[in-house]
Protein backbone atom coordinates (compact mmCIF):
# COMPACT_ATOMS: atom_id res chain seq x y z
CA UNK A 1 0.00 0.00 0.00
CA UNK A 2 1.17 3.46 -1.13
CA UNK A 3 0.71 6.65 0.80
CA UNK A 4 1.64 10.03 -0.44
CA UNK A 5 2.63 12.53 2.73
CA UNK A 6 3.52 16.39 1.61
CA UNK A 7 3.42 17.98 5.18
CA UNK A 8 6.46 18.26 7.30
CA UNK A 9 4.38 17.50 10.65
CA UNK A 10 2.68 14.11 9.51
CA UNK A 11 3.01 11.49 12.79
CA UNK A 12 4.99 9.48 10.34
CA UNK A 13 7.62 12.20 9.88
CA UNK A 14 7.43 13.62 13.21
CA UNK A 15 8.22 9.81 14.82
CA UNK A 16 11.19 9.16 12.35
CA UNK A 17 12.80 12.65 13.53
CA UNK A 18 11.94 11.40 17.60
CA UNK A 19 13.94 7.99 16.26
CA UNK A 20 17.30 10.16 15.47
CA UNK A 21 17.85 10.23 19.31
CA UNK A 22 18.48 7.44 21.90
CA UNK A 23 16.08 8.73 24.14
CA UNK A 24 13.65 8.42 21.06
CA UNK A 25 13.97 5.09 20.17
CA UNK A 26 14.24 3.73 23.89
CA UNK A 27 10.89 5.18 24.45
CA UNK A 28 9.27 4.17 21.29
CA UNK A 29 10.80 0.93 21.21
CA UNK A 30 11.45 1.59 17.83
CA UNK A 31 14.44 2.32 15.79
CA UNK A 32 15.24 3.74 11.87
CA UNK A 33 17.10 1.35 9.34
CA UNK A 34 18.35 2.93 6.45
CA UNK A 35 19.55 1.62 2.88
CA UNK A 36 18.50 -1.02 0.29
CA UNK A 37 20.63 -3.85 2.37
CA UNK A 38 19.29 -2.80 5.76
CA UNK A 39 15.20 -3.03 5.04
CA UNK A 40 16.15 -5.77 2.73
CA UNK A 41 17.65 -7.92 5.82
CA UNK A 42 14.48 -6.62 7.89
CA UNK A 43 12.05 -7.82 5.59
CA UNK A 44 13.97 -11.13 4.50
CA UNK A 45 13.68 -11.85 8.35
CA UNK A 46 10.27 -11.13 9.21
CA UNK A 47 10.42 -7.98 11.51
CA UNK A 48 7.52 -6.14 12.91
CA UNK A 49 7.88 -3.17 10.40
CA UNK A 50 5.41 -0.35 11.14
CA UNK A 51 6.21 1.48 8.01
CA UNK A 52 8.86 2.21 5.35
CA UNK A 53 9.56 5.56 3.36
CA UNK A 54 11.00 6.58 0.30
CA UNK A 55 11.73 9.82 -1.66
CA UNK A 56 9.16 10.92 -4.33
CA UNK A 57 10.73 9.81 -7.59
CA UNK A 58 12.51 6.78 -6.57
CA UNK A 59 12.28 3.35 -8.22
CA UNK A 60 13.86 0.25 -8.00
CA UNK A 61 12.74 -3.35 -7.08
CA UNK A 62 12.33 -3.29 -3.58
CA UNK A 63 9.68 -0.20 -3.36
CA UNK A 64 7.98 -2.04 -6.45
CA UNK A 65 7.40 -5.28 -3.89
CA UNK A 66 6.94 -3.22 -0.84
CA UNK A 67 3.82 -1.69 -2.49
CA UNK A 68 2.56 -4.54 -3.92
CA UNK A 69 2.48 -6.15 -0.55
CA UNK A 70 -0.55 -6.73 1.60
CA UNK A 71 1.09 -6.15 4.93
CA UNK A 72 3.63 -3.10 3.79
CA UNK A 73 2.82 0.72 3.98
CA UNK A 74 4.95 2.81 2.34
CA UNK A 75 5.06 6.05 2.45
CA UNK A 76 6.24 8.61 -0.35
CA UNK A 77 7.76 12.29 0.86
CA UNK A 78 9.22 14.88 -1.13
CA UNK A 79 12.69 14.23 -1.38
CA UNK A 80 13.86 17.25 0.61
CA UNK A 81 12.16 16.15 3.74
CA UNK A 82 13.36 12.84 2.94
CA UNK A 83 16.92 13.80 2.81
CA UNK A 84 16.00 15.63 6.57
CA UNK A 85 15.41 12.48 8.18
CA UNK A 86 18.94 10.90 7.54
CA UNK A 87 22.28 11.36 8.87
CA UNK A 88 23.98 9.19 5.71
CA UNK A 89 26.42 11.06 3.46
CA UNK A 90 24.97 9.20 0.42
CA UNK A 91 21.22 8.81 -0.57
CA UNK A 92 19.82 5.92 1.44
CA UNK A 93 16.82 5.94 -1.23
CA UNK A 94 15.12 4.16 1.52
CA UNK A 95 14.31 3.58 5.50
CA UNK A 96 12.11 1.47 7.49
CA UNK A 97 10.84 2.14 11.05
CA UNK A 98 11.28 -1.10 12.74
CA UNK A 99 10.50 -2.63 16.17
CA UNK A 100 13.16 -3.51 18.79
CA UNK A 101 13.93 -7.15 18.76
CA UNK A 102 14.04 -7.47 22.73
CA UNK A 103 16.74 -9.56 24.07
CA UNK A 104 16.01 -10.20 27.86
CA UNK A 105 19.88 -10.96 29.25
CA UNK A 106 18.63 -14.39 31.26
CA UNK A 107 18.33 -15.81 27.50
CA UNK A 108 22.07 -15.91 28.14
CA UNK A 109 20.76 -19.34 30.24
CA UNK A 110 19.08 -20.86 27.33
CA UNK A 111 22.42 -21.04 24.85
CA UNK A 112 23.96 -24.32 24.69
CA UNK A 113 26.66 -25.84 26.42
CA UNK A 114 29.72 -24.14 25.21
CA UNK A 115 28.84 -20.70 23.99
CA UNK A 116 31.02 -17.69 23.55
CA UNK A 117 29.67 -14.48 24.82
CA UNK A 118 31.13 -11.01 23.92
CA UNK A 119 30.56 -8.03 26.18
CA UNK A 120 31.35 -4.71 24.97
CA UNK A 121 32.05 -2.55 28.07
CA UNK A 122 31.45 1.06 27.06
CA UNK A 123 32.21 0.33 23.85
CA UNK A 124 31.39 4.41 22.00
CA UNK A 125 32.55 4.36 18.49
CA UNK A 126 29.92 3.43 15.96
CA UNK A 127 31.97 1.54 13.37
CA UNK A 128 34.12 -0.36 16.53
CA UNK A 129 31.07 -1.41 17.37
CA UNK A 130 29.20 -2.36 13.79
CA UNK A 131 32.51 -4.58 13.59
CA UNK A 132 32.57 -6.01 16.27
CA UNK A 133 28.82 -7.36 15.92
CA UNK A 134 29.67 -8.57 12.38
CA UNK A 135 33.15 -10.37 13.79
CA UNK A 136 31.09 -12.14 16.38
CA UNK A 137 28.15 -13.62 14.11
CA UNK A 138 31.30 -14.53 11.64
CA UNK A 139 33.11 -15.97 14.25
CA UNK A 140 30.32 -17.99 15.62
CA UNK A 141 29.59 -16.38 18.97
CA UNK A 142 26.01 -17.06 20.74
CA UNK A 143 25.19 -13.29 22.38
CA UNK A 144 26.82 -9.72 22.74
CA UNK A 145 26.20 -8.22 26.28
CA UNK A 146 26.30 -4.14 26.28
CA UNK A 147 27.53 -2.52 29.54
CA UNK A 148 26.13 0.48 30.32
CA UNK A 149 27.60 3.39 28.53
CA UNK A 150 28.06 1.19 25.84
CA UNK A 151 26.87 3.03 22.08
CA UNK A 152 23.46 2.47 21.19
CA UNK A 153 23.55 -0.90 18.69
CA UNK A 154 19.83 0.78 17.15
CA UNK A 155 21.85 4.14 16.02
CA UNK A 156 22.18 4.99 12.55
CA UNK A 157 25.30 4.84 12.00
CA UNK A 158 26.20 1.49 14.51
CA UNK A 159 23.31 -0.53 12.61
CA UNK A 160 24.80 0.45 8.60
CA UNK A 161 28.68 -0.77 10.07
CA UNK A 162 27.11 -3.89 11.06
CA UNK A 163 25.58 -4.59 6.95
CA UNK A 164 22.11 -6.52 8.39
CA UNK A 165 24.22 -8.78 10.63
CA UNK A 166 22.86 -6.93 13.75
CA UNK A 167 19.93 -9.48 13.22
CA UNK A 168 21.88 -12.21 13.88
CA UNK A 169 22.80 -12.02 17.34
CA UNK A 170 20.69 -11.71 20.22
CA UNK A 171 21.91 -8.41 22.40
CA UNK A 172 21.15 -7.51 25.75
CA UNK A 173 22.33 -4.66 27.83
CA UNK A 174 23.30 -4.85 31.63
CA UNK A 175 23.46 -1.98 34.60
CA UNK A 176 26.71 -2.53 35.08
CA UNK A 177 29.66 -4.82 36.33
CA UNK A 178 27.88 -6.23 39.36
CA UNK A 179 24.87 -7.34 36.93
CA UNK A 180 27.35 -8.71 34.17
CA UNK A 181 29.05 -10.54 37.03
CA UNK A 182 26.06 -12.38 38.23
CA UNK A 183 24.74 -13.73 34.70
CA UNK A 184 28.28 -14.76 33.73
CA UNK A 185 28.66 -16.55 36.69
CA UNK A 186 25.16 -17.78 36.98
CA UNK A 187 26.42 -19.35 32.84
CA UNK A 188 29.39 -20.74 33.61
CA UNK A 189 31.41 -18.59 31.73
CA UNK A 190 34.83 -17.83 31.74
CA UNK A 191 35.87 -14.41 31.64
CA UNK A 192 38.45 -13.04 29.45
CA UNK A 193 39.91 -9.80 29.67
CA UNK A 194 42.80 -7.90 27.75
CA UNK A 195 45.27 -6.97 29.88
CA UNK A 196 48.55 -5.12 27.77
CA UNK A 197 50.54 -5.04 31.64
CA UNK A 198 49.83 -8.55 33.19
CA UNK A 199 48.34 -10.85 30.18
CA UNK A 200 49.40 -13.96 28.97
CA UNK A 201 49.85 -14.20 25.53
CA UNK A 202 46.46 -15.18 24.09
CA UNK A 203 47.93 -18.00 21.91
CA UNK A 204 48.45 -19.76 25.17
CA UNK A 205 45.29 -19.67 26.74
CA UNK A 206 42.52 -21.59 25.27
CA UNK A 207 39.63 -19.48 23.92
CA UNK A 208 37.70 -21.73 21.93
CA UNK A 209 35.04 -22.25 24.20
CA UNK A 210 32.58 -20.69 27.16
CA UNK A 211 34.32 -17.84 27.44
CA UNK A 212 32.62 -14.20 27.69
CA UNK A 213 35.66 -11.75 26.24
CA UNK A 214 35.47 -8.31 27.40
CA UNK A 215 36.55 -5.66 25.25
CA UNK A 216 36.71 -2.23 26.82
CA UNK A 217 36.60 1.57 25.76
CA UNK A 218 38.28 2.95 22.80
CA UNK A 219 40.55 5.72 25.43
CA UNK A 220 40.45 4.00 28.64
CA UNK A 221 40.16 -0.01 27.92
CA UNK A 222 37.94 -1.63 30.45
CA UNK A 223 36.67 -0.88 33.19
CA UNK A 224 38.67 -1.76 36.97
CA UNK A 225 35.43 -2.98 38.40
CA UNK A 226 35.14 -5.68 35.14
CA UNK A 227 38.69 -6.39 35.32
CA UNK A 228 38.33 -7.21 38.80
CA UNK A 229 36.35 -9.95 37.33
CA UNK A 230 38.58 -11.96 34.92
CA UNK A 231 39.20 -15.09 35.13
CA UNK A 232 41.75 -15.09 32.13
CA UNK A 233 43.96 -12.09 31.33
CA UNK A 234 45.74 -12.05 27.70
CA UNK A 235 47.53 -9.55 26.04
CA UNK A 236 48.18 -9.78 22.18
CA UNK A 237 52.03 -9.15 21.35
CA UNK A 238 53.01 -6.39 19.66
CA UNK A 239 56.58 -5.21 18.09
CA UNK A 240 58.11 -2.19 17.82
CA UNK A 241 57.05 1.05 19.71
CA UNK A 242 53.31 0.02 18.88
CA UNK A 243 51.70 0.25 22.23
CA UNK A 244 47.87 -0.66 21.46
CA UNK A 245 45.70 -1.98 18.53
CA UNK A 246 42.14 -0.62 17.61
CA UNK A 247 39.77 -2.49 19.72
CA UNK A 248 38.17 -3.75 16.94
CA UNK A 249 40.89 -5.72 15.62
CA UNK A 250 41.81 -6.81 19.03
CA UNK A 251 38.42 -8.42 19.58
CA UNK A 252 38.63 -10.05 15.85
CA UNK A 253 41.84 -11.88 16.85
CA UNK A 254 40.35 -12.63 20.17
CA UNK A 255 37.11 -14.02 18.83
CA UNK A 256 38.07 -15.78 16.14
CA UNK A 257 40.54 -18.21 18.54
CA UNK A 258 37.19 -19.80 18.55
CA UNK A 259 37.50 -21.57 15.30
CA UNK A 260 41.18 -22.82 16.21
CA UNK A 261 41.16 -26.39 15.69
Amino acid sequence: MLIRIASQDNSRIRLIRKLQTRKGRTAEGRFACEGINMVSEAIRRDLDIDFIMVPEGACFGLIDECIAADDITVCEVPEGIFNKLTDAENGVGILAVVRMPHTDIQAIDSLPGGSNVLVLDRIQDPGNMGTMIRTAVAAGYSMIIAVKGTADVWSPKVLRSTAGMVFDIPIAYVSGPEELSTVLRRAGKRIVVTDPAGGRPYYEEDLRSNVALVIGNEGNGISDEVMDLADVRVTLPMKGETESLNAAVSAAILMYEAVRN
